[in-house]
């Protein structure tokens, strides 16, 4: 309550008693009943504003509960844009790098296809052809595809990778085991689907 709404409760209530009040000194009798239902009136009154302070001692808890709760929250959801944001850098420069070493390679494949149409049917050819077919081999091992599992859980397989455990990484990134495992398994039958 607001406190002139106090104010005018105060004010009622002085008003019911100045009407009970006796009027005259005539009247003892009706004076003393008037007296203890003052007092009643009274206590009732002192009770109703300590039922009310509680009750706003209970909102001004809960409200401060709340705004923390908020504040928290907050706090959480902009440390996670801080790491969406990092981690979409990390996979730019990364895109980057590939698109950097795809054009690297398709440079040395231009130049080692420029190089076997000069060269005769000789058995330098034939190992040279090998060779280039070995370098090739190696050079799409090594390419990891941009939109593979490993590039968009990179987190989760670092943490995997120096050893911690599925029931630690689903704590740390906020997820469930089964999903951890389901990424893990896809990402093995991504690598053997590679390399086959």
């Amino acid at each position: 309550m607001q406190s002139w709404q106090y104010i005018a409760l105060l004010g009622a209530v002085i008003a019911v008693t100045a009407a009970i009040l006796p009027k005259n000194k005539k009247n003892q009798a009706t004076s003393s009943s008037n007296h203890a239902q003052f007092e009643q009136l009274e206590m009732s009154f002192e009770q109703f504003m300590e039922n009310m302070e509680k009750e706003h001692e209970g909102l001004v808890k809960m409200l401060t509960n709340s705004l923390q709760t908020m504040r928290e929250e907050d706090r959480l959801k902009t440390d996670q844009m801080m790491r969406l944001e990092k981690k979409c850098s990390e996979l730019e420069e990364r895109l980057s790098s590939l698109s950097h070493a795809n054009a690297a390679f398709d440079a040395k494949v231009s130049i080692l296809a420029g190089n076997a149409a000069f060269a005769g049917e000789s058995s330098t050819q034939v190992l040279q052809q090998s060779s280039f077919d070995v370098q090739l081999e190696q050079l799409k091992k090594s390419i990891v595809p941009v939109n593979s599992i490993h590039s968009r859980y990179t987190e989760l397989f670092e943490l995997y990778e120096s050893g911690k455990s599925v029931e630690a990484i689903a704590k740390k990134l906020g997820k469930n085991k089964g999903e951890v495992q389901l990424i893990l398994q896809l990402a093995k039958q991504e690598e053997n689907a590679r390399h086959a």
